[in-house]
């Protein structure tokens, strides 16, 4: 198969490159901006554009079998213009399971155009991963890493009883995988979480026991800081954190699997297991101590 992969320089394109180099039966295109890192992408053949233009998007699919599009579902839109060009009809889409916040901006974005699939006519498969860990890549876990790394307190905001389920990158590029190559995936829609569901406190203390580290868990209640966070963006101040945040730690963040690990074989590790090994590859890169 000749596959299309946008999004190849970030946590899950990478893992997905790896598998599919592993593999060996499949030839791979890698749609990147000029600005992209493509050392990272080991030599691959690169097609340059922009996910937000189907031009370019059009270009980078001709000769293509299939498309696995990494790269955002908001540029939805513009993937299916430029398929329905090319007459490419297979498609894996990653979107979020953000998809099922209660929170509307949240899920919103994502079930929209996760919603035009169904009328474009192509074979689509939707993938929806939990927050994503497992290098220096990753957009949360390895800045936790490295705050415990340097700190002896770290502050929670509310309870820390909300459930997290963080997925480790090479799972869900099996699953991304499994999902674009077995029969009977078309039209359908798979959430691809880590194994099973552990509270932030618990994912902190596991977070620093990886670490090596002993670390005092401050409580901050999360409403007054939320109300600050509000105040201060209508003051245009530059924030670490938004309002928005804060308030999503009050919802659980959990999900069923059982349709992926019947259908597509899917078997997340252990959230233990991949945290040892992110704070390996941060060591190797010093990152962390």
């Amino acid at each position: 198969m000749k596959i299309l992969v946008s999004g190849s320089t970030g946590l899950l394109g990478q893992g997905l490159l790896r598998l599919l180099r592993e593999i060996g039966k499949h030839e791979v295109r890698c749609f990147v901006r000029r600005t992209s890192l493509v050392e990272r992408l080991g030599g691959l053949e690169l097609a340059y554009g922009d996910a937000g233009d189907a031009d370019s998007i059009a270009r980078a699919l001709r000769g293509m079998d299939a498309f696995v599009h990494v790269a955002g579902i908001r540029y939805t839109p513009e993937v299916l213009e430029a398929m329905r060009r090319t007459r490419v009809e297979r498609l894996v889409i990653v979107s979020s399971t953000s998809a099922h916040s209660r929170f509307e901006f949240r899920s919103a974005p994502r079930l929209v155009n996760e919603a035009l699939l169904a009328g474009s006519e192509l074979r689509w498969t939707v993938a929806r991963p939990s927050m994503i860990y497992g290098s220096e890549l990753d957009h949360n876990m390895h800045k936790l890493l490295r705050f415990l790394d340097r700190s002896p307190v770290f502050p929670i905001f509310g309870s820390g009883e909300n459930l997290w389920q963080p997925v480790y990158y090479e799972d869900l590029a099996r699953g991304v995988y499994a999902a674009l190559t077995k029969p009977g995936t078309d039209g359908q829609i798979y959430d691809l979480p880590g194994p099973r569901p552990l509270t932030y406190l618990d994912l902190v203390r596991t977070a620093a026991g990886a670490l090596g580290k002993s670390t005092r868990i401050v409580r901050i209640p999360a409403e007054p800081v939320r109300r600050t966070l509000v105040l201060a963006e209508r003051m245009g101040l530059p924030l670490p954190v938004s309002s928005e945040q804060v308030l999503r730690l009050r919802e659980d963040k959990a999900y069923s699997y059982e349709k992926a690990r019947e259908e597509l074989g899917y078997a997340p590790r252990a959230f233990k297991e991949g945290i040892t090994l992110e704070v390996g590859r941060l060591r190797e890169i010093g990152m962390v101590r």
